[in-house]
Parts: C-alpha cells; structure tokens; sequence
C-alpha cells in the first residue's frame, strides 16, 4: 500500500506541478516586458486588486468547496459543486447590483481610487476564481489533476497576452493588468467548468442541499473565519502599503509578490493539493500512516529549497534591476528581506491545511486569529512612529516565518491526536 500510495501521490504531483511550472513560466517570461510598458503605479492598483480578490475568494462559497474531496458519496460531491456555485453565483450578483445602485466598492473602503470599471471587473475576477477553485476541489476527489494543469496554463497564456495587447489601448491606471487578469481567470473557470457538466450534467435534488448544509456547517462557521483571516494576514501589507505610501511604492511590493510570491504559491498549491486529496484519503483507510507522509514531505521540501533559496537571497537586488530595469532595484530589496518568508512557505504551505482535514478547525481559526492580531499591531506601531516602509517589509518576513514554523509544530499535533482517536476507537 505504501509504495501503491507514493506511486499515485508522485504521478498526481507531476500532472500539477508541470502546469503549475508551464504557467508560471509564462507570467515570468513576460513580467520584463509588463514592467517596461505598465508603470509601478499600475502595479500598486493591479497588487490592490489581487489582494482584495484573494481575501473574497476565501468566502465566495462560504468554505463548503473544501468538503468535496472529503465526502464520500459520488452523489453528495456533485450536489455540494452545485451548491458552492450557487453561494458565489448569490455574492457576485449581490455585489454588482450594490454597486451599480449605489456607486460604492470595496476600494472606496481602503481608500484607494480606481477607474469605474476596476469594480465590475473585480467582481468578475472574483466570480471566475471562484468556480476555478470549487472545480479544482472536484477534480482533486476525482483524480482529475490534468484537468487543473490545463486549466492553469489556459489561464495563464490568456492572462499574459491580454495584458500586453491591453497595454497601448487601455490607459486608465492599473486597467490594462487588472483586464487581463479576469480574462486569463474567465478562461481557467470554463475550462474546468465544461469538463463538470459534461461529467455530471445538471441532476440535482432540492432537499439534499439542506442536508449538505447542516453536515458540514464547521465549514463556514470554523473554516471560514480561519481562511479569512488567513487571506487577510498574506494580503495585508499590500493593502496598507497602498494606503499608507502610495500606489508606487506598493507596486514595488507587488512587483516582489508577482515574481516571488505568485510561483511559490504555485507550487505550494500543486503540492497541496496532492497532499489534500490523498491526506484526506489516508485519514479514511488508514491514519497512521499520515503522520509519516506529512514529515517525509516537509523534510524533503526543506533539503530541495534551502540552498536555491539562500542564492536568490544573495543575488536578488541585481536580478530585479537586471530583469525588470533600474527603477525596480527596491522590489529586488524587497524580495531579499522576504527570502525567510518564501522558504518557510514553500516547507509548510503544502502540509498547512491539515488541521482542516483533522477537523481541528477550532485550533486553525485561533493560529490564524494570532497571526492576524500580531501584524496589524506591528503595522499600526511601524506607521505611528514613522518606520517607514522598509522596515515593515521586514517585519513582516520575521512574523510570518514563525508563524508558518508554529503551524508545523500545531499540525503535527493535531495529527497526534486523531491517531490516538482512531486507536481507541479500534480497541
């Protein structure tokens, strides 16, 4: 069973991570370009609208898409795809109608000005997210990890031209990335969207969705909360970068997120969800085995990524000023403070959702809540005395390193803990 498990999860991992690679390449390979015809005040609106649309992907279906690798039943896993859909479908025609109604968004609350559009288009980011990730949930408890890949690429190919052929046509601040954006997003989502319908069609029953509901309410009474405040921590400082120096400078951060930032979370989610789907399947047929394949993981991760990562400490300010040119030294800065950070992610990220799949939503939601309070206090010290923007940036790689070395030791806690539940349960 073990070598049969470590088959699957690395065949599974592959399919992933080479779209994953082949996406991202793609954003990589044209980044020097979009820093030589988009302006870093482009990128502080594009960086405000990624954040604000990650911290909303988190409660578009109310967590219920995380209980679709974990039912057992084909029929429920298809009734509760339909019923994540139905949540986001209610919260992006609820937000639209808001704001053609009254003229106000969310960017009006952080105190950011935007073209007209960036709210529509925002709110049809958010959606097409949405859907890409419920469906991501349905091919992961299906074994459908090509279907992610390509959906990835897909949207990553459509993402990266669309912003370079918006360039010269749209001029508002920030619009021709934030276009592009939605349409690599709209494209990713009917991929997976098509290969749904074709798979499970439209059956449905009205009184199962009630039944779902309640089953798996810890989801976004417990999940929830977690995930937002999750987002929230990850999204904060580009939000108040923006709010406290400018769209300039915080486009030097955004620039640090989307170079760094974006293809760590590329491949932590590759590895993820590998790890979700077949996690998940472990603490079904066999518990013990799970604690074992969570510190392989983790340790293997840590011998790949630490010496690539103390190089691109060493050489990141000239990289940055290489690639993107002389006016993006400070986001190469940036990255080399933020090197503890990123390497901490790529070790605990892939692992970090274990407390969801022990059903110790309870122990995440008070992580997350700690985090949380910890860097918007370590903000609010660093913009009242006047620190400037430096040193939050360092701030905030020393707190989420040992908040993310805190998870670990909290995971694998929780992993205890349901294996001394399943041992008394098999006495």
């Amino acid at each position: 069973m073990k070598n049969a498990f470590q088959s699957s999860f690395l065949r599974n991992l592959t399919k992933v991570f080479s779209g994953n690679v082949v996406a991202q390449l793609i954003l990589v390979g044209l980044s020097p370009i979009l820093t030589r015809i988009f302006t870093p005040e482009d990128f502080g609106v594009f960086g405000t609208y990624t954040s604000l649309l990650g911290i909303f992907l988190v409660i578009s279906a109310l967590a219920y898409e995380k209980a679709i690798p974990m039912d057992d039943d084909h029929n429920d896993v298809r009734h509760i795809v339909w019923l994540c859909i139905g949540i986001s479908s209610v919260w992006f025609l609820s937000g639209l109608i808001l704001y053609l109604a009254t003229g106000w968004s969310v960017f009006q609350l952080i105190g950011v000005s935007v073209s007209y559009v960036v709210p529509i288009l925002f709110g049809v980011g958010v959606f097409a997210a949405s859907i890409q990730q419920i469906l991501s949930y349905w091919a992961i408890r299906n074994n459908h990890y090509g279907h992610i890949s390509f959906a990835k690429i897909s949207q990553s190919g459509v993402n990266g031209v669309a912003q370079i052929g918006l360039a010269g046509v749209i001029t508002k601040t920030g619009v021709g990335l934030v276009t592009g954006d939605v349409l690599g997003r709209i494209t990713g989502s009917l991929n997976l969207f098509v290969r749904f319908v074709k798979q499970e069609g439209f059956s449905l029953q009205r009184g199962r969705w009630l039944l779902l509901l309640k089953k798996y309410r810890q989801f976004p009474l417990l999940g929830m909360p977690s995930l937002v405040l999750n987002n929230v921590s990850i999204q904060l400082p580009t939000l108040l970068f923006v709010v406290f120096f400018g769209v300039a400078s915080s486009g030097q951060f955004s620039l640090t997120q989307r170079m760094v930032g974006i293809p760590i979370a590329m491949i932590t989610t590759a590895l993820g969800q590998v790890f979700y789907g077949k996690a998940s399947e472990l603490l079904r047929e066999n518990p013990r085995a799970l604690q074992k394949v969570y510190w392989k993981l983790m340790s293997r991760l840590f011998l790949i990524f630490l010496l690539p990562m103390g190089l691109f400490a060493t050489v990141s300010p000239m990289l940055f000023t290489w690639l993107f040119g002389p006016s993006w030294e400070m986001a190469g800065v940036y990255a080399q403070m933020l090197t503890p950070m990123f390497f901490a992610q790529l070790v605990v990220l892939p692992v970090s959702q274990i407390l969801y799949i022990t059903e110790n939503q309870g122990l995440q939601l008070l992580w997350d809540s700690s985090r949380f309070a910890l860097l918007l206090v370590g903000f609010f010290l660093i913009y009242q005395f006047q620190m400037g923007m430096t040193v939050a940036v360092l701030f905030f790689s020393i707190a989420m390193t040992g908040s993310y070395v805190l998870l670990f030791i909290i995971g694998n806690w929780g992993i205890k803990r349901e294996d001394t539940v399943y041992e008394n349960q098999m006495e």
